[in-house]
């Protein structure tokens, strides 16, 4: 894990590929804090969201469907199924999955206003 001080005299905002360099370590190191099998199932879900990252993907429709989210958080959810059928694990990569779409729809809006 990189350790990074925030320098506040440092305007990010006047620099968005600066800005964009520092959220995501931030991002990264909070993620490192996640529990073992939370950061398992983040790679799984880093994994799919990775295959859904082009133009004109579900990912980045003005409304994601809810039913798309659910297949793939179902997909990720056979990969590291326990024995019995866990419904908390099941929302939890839901909500995850959520985030990370979350995540990386911002960072697609910010580098298209960029260019």
């Amino acid at each position: 894990m990189e350790n990074y001080i925030y320098d506040s005299k440092l305007d990010l905002q006047s620099d968005p590929f600066l800005y964009e360099k520092e959220t995501e370590l931030d991002r990264e190191n909070l993620i490192n804090m996640y529990p073992a099998v939370a950061r398992l199932i983040m790679v799984l879900i880093e994994d799919a969201c990775d295959r859904l990252e082009y133009e004109g993907s579900p990912m980045f429709a003005e409304l994601p469907d809810k039913e798309n989210i659910r297949i793939i958080a179902d997909k990720i959810y056979e990969k590291i199924k326990c024995n019995d059928n866990n419904e908390t694990l099941r929302q939890l990569i839901e909500v995850m999955l959520c985030n990370e779409f979350y995540t990386r729809r911002c960072r697609y809006k910010r580098r298209r206003r960029l260019f």
